[in-house]
């Protein structure tokens, strides 16, 4: 107890201050890919939440909303590798593709619920299939992304 060493925070590596921390952030273009990641992240969590309401509200089950979550993350269990091994094969600007390919399926969702196409139990189904869709999408992104950082 008495050895004159002070206490080492779990969270920072030894010697290292809170404004090392964050020395990233000073740089402008970390600053807008942080940014466009915070913005990307939330508008996937709205779409998310968005299509379980429209299962839910098309279809009033639950047993649907679980078979939407699982096609929405079963690809991601299945094919995050894959995804991994084309993010460090291929540069990793691929991802802007990935990203046009989820403007896609959002643009698609909105446009079928907008005309009333998606309105009964069968257009349920057609918001499974874009959320799996998603999934796979996402499959490719987030590891490529996480391979930016």
């Amino acid at each position: 107890m008495g050895t004159g060493h002070s206490a080492v925070s779990l969270n920072e590596p030894a010697g290292s201050t809170s404004s090392a921390r964050f020395r990233a952030l000073k740089h402008r273009n970390f600053q807008l890919f942080v940014g466009g990641q915070l913005v990307s992240l939330i508008g996937t969590w709205i779409q998310n939440a968005a299509q379980l309401w429209l299962v839910y509200r098309l279809t009033n089950s639950a047993a649907l909303l679980g078979i939407f979550g699982f096609a929405n993350q079963i690809p991601m269990l299945v094919l995050s590798s894959v995804g991994g091994y084309v993010g460090d094969r291929y540069s990793a600007s691929r991802g802007d593709c990935d990203a046009g390919v989820s403007m896609l399926l959002a643009f698609l969702l909105s446009v079928l619920t907008l005309n009333h196409l998606i309105h009964d139990r069968r257009g349920a189904w057609v918001v499974i299939v874009i959320g799996f869709l998603q999934g796979v999408v996402n499959a490719f992104d987030v590891p490529i992304r996480q391979s930016f950082l």
